[in-house]
């Protein structure tokens, strides 16, 4: 696990597939060989808004693709219908488009029944007026909890971002700059309008919100949509060793993902078999099966150095919060289970903790603290080769759905590490050999196979809309360590000679320290530190925290959060 493989991070960075170029010029025609994300069930239907008063809402197809700076979206409504229509009411018009950037997880606003929680949304009506000569859209970050209150701050608006109208006026595109959301692997988006704040008989969504279908937006393997809305899969098991009650379930590692016996030098107590997977209300339950020739015993009294023996679990699925080594590991983990002392045959015990990673996803550590409160529950077989194990969903705030995978090293050698299933390595597929895969399980549709292999990169983008952006004055910003304690560095880079001013705020927006104020810098590279110290001179809590570099109408506002 400590070691990383230099041509793997080269493959990983450098390998693309060519498929379209995008403009951000009013110009759809750049978009003809992109399908629809919103394709077969979740297709969105015309003429279903529920007053034909307020038809030109109606919502037809959304269009989503990425290269490595942006991601571009397109939105079309009704080919009868116009944009300039939407402002012949009293009130002004709804047309948002909204982001879980962290699936899986309950961090963004739900109302408590939405399908996903909201991450990021987009504002896209302002500049919709025909009136409008400032074709922009207004990207904000949601910081409240699952019921919004809209109280000052709890949106931060992070950009303005080019948006472009076609013709017709029936179709726009806009594109998201991914240093200015928490991409990850993968997002759900979700686009909503209403006329005339008739939120019954005037709204449209696409896809519905709270109903049967989810759309996914996957930077691996493109676009997809499915159903994940429905009775959960419930099948209670005990873990008692007896290994009866798994016996009508199959094996999740079949086809693509089947582990291979006999490819582990150090020897069969390292070797695995199976992997199974399943859950009740409560548990998920995880089974892991190694070579029947082996015992958990042999990993202590045939080798002279330690063993590692670990489950990891992968829960704000798309997000770049849990151990992820920047994007190397291909599933960052934020949670383990350990079961590298626990399979002792000496050990009592039958319970062990929950740790959840509590470090940057670009961190060379495996930065664990336990969870306060939770532990797993496992067993073993008499033949000492199977172990089943037992971990509550609440403490490893598991949603919709999970990734999980398996490491296991014998004698402290790198060289023999095995993974299930390899999302770190090179893969298996001996003809496709860029082919990376995932098991992700769906608390509605159980366990599936996915590979993880970038399919949808655009190539080179070409911008021509006349507006200013933020990226005109900054051409980088970050600060590391993140999450930090007790202090972290902002790093920008100026590309002109400009009055620059750093402050930092708290989730509410309130303005918490000035640490650069209205200060003429040259250009170049920059950077400043923060001690979590706030201007009154007292050391600030725990928690998140926004740092905005500004210099006159340009500002870039990112997160970061503070450990103690």
């Amino acid at each position: 696990m400590k070691k990383i493989l230099t041509f793997s991070i080269i493959f990983f960075l450098f390998t693309t597939l060519s498929f379209a170029q995008i403009e951000i010029d009013g110009d759809m025609l750049d978009w003809a060989d992109i399908p629809a994300l919103d394709q077969g069930e979740a297709m969105e239907v015309l003429g279903d808004i529920g007053s034909t008063d307020y038809s030109m809402f109606d919502l037809k197809h959304l269009y989503i693709t990425h290269d490595s700076s942006n991601v571009y979206v397109r939105i079309d409504i009704d080919d009868a219908a116009s944009f300039n229509d939407f402002y012949n009411f009293a009130n002004p018009p709804v047309f948002e488009f909204y982001m879980d950037t962290e699936i899986a997880d309950t961090n963004g606003f739900d109302w408590g029944w939405w399908n996903n929680a909201y991450n990021y949304y987009i504002n896209l009506a302002p500049n919709l007026h025909p009136d409008s000569t400032n074709k922009t859209a207004e990207l904000y970050l949601y910081t409240g909890n699952r019921l919004p209150t809209y109280v000052e701050g709890e949106f931060v608006l992070l950009a303005n971002i080019p948006m472009a109208i076609n013709d017709d006026r029936n179709s726009l595109e806009f594109s998201i700059p991914r240093d200015q959301v928490n991409f990850g692997s993968e997002f759900r988006p979700w686009v909503y309008s209403v006329g005339d704040f008739q939120w019954d008989l005037g709204a449209d969504q696409l896809p519905t919100e709270g109903g049967d279908y989810m759309l996914k937006y996957d930077f691996w393997s493109g676009g997809s949509y499915y159903n994940a809305h429905a009775a959960q899969i419930v099948t209670p098991i005990e873990i008692d060793g007896d290994l009866l009650d798994w016996a009508s379930i199959p094996a999740a590692d079949i086809n693509e993902i089947a582990e291979e016996l006999g490819d582990m030098a150090t020897g069969p107590e390292f070797d695995l078999m199976d992997f199974y997977i399943t859950s009740d209300s409560s548990n998920v339950y995880v089974r892991i099966d190694i070579d029947p020739s082996a015992t958990f015993s042999g990993i202590y009294s045939n080798y002279t150095n330690q063993s590692a023996f670990q489950i990891f679990f992968d829960t704000s699925i798309g997000d770049t919060t849990g151990l992820g080594y920047g994007g190397f590991w291909r599933l960052p983990a934020d949670y383990m289970v350990d079961l590298s002392a626990a399979l002792h045959p000496d050990s009592l015990s039958n319970e062990v903790p929950i740790y959840r990673y509590i470090a940057d996803w670009a961190g060379a550590f495996e930065e664990f603290g336990e969870v306060e409160g939770a532990m797993a529950t496992f067993a073993k077989n008499d033949d000492d080769n199977v172990v089943e194990i037992s971990i509550p969903r609440a403490a490893i705030n598991a949603g919709t759905d999970i990734r999980t995978w398996v490491y296991v090293v014998g004698d402290e050698n790198w060289d023999n590490e095995e993974y299930f299933p390899n999302s770190v390595h090179e893969g298996w597929s001996e003809s496709v050999p860029e082919m990376y895969y995932a098991l992700d399980y769906n608390f509605v549709t159980g366990p599936n196979v996915i590979t993880l292999n970038d399919k949808s990169m655009v190539t080179s983008v070409e911008s021509t809309i006349d507006s200013k952006l933020v990226t005109d004055e900054f051409s980088l910003v970050g600060n590391y360590p993140n999450p930090f304690n007790p202090s972290t560095i902002i790093e920008f880079t100026l590309n002109n000679k400009a009055s620059v001013d750093v402050k930092v705020f708290d989730v509410l927006g309130r303005e918490v320290a000035s640490i650069i104020n209205n200060k003429n810098l040259t250009s170049g590279t920059h950077r400043v530190n923060w001690n979590g110290i706030d201007k009154s001179g007292n050391s600030v809590t725990s928690g998140v925290y926004f740092y905005q570099i500004s210099s006159g109408k340009n500002f870039v506002t990112k997160k970061m959060m503070l450990l103690k």
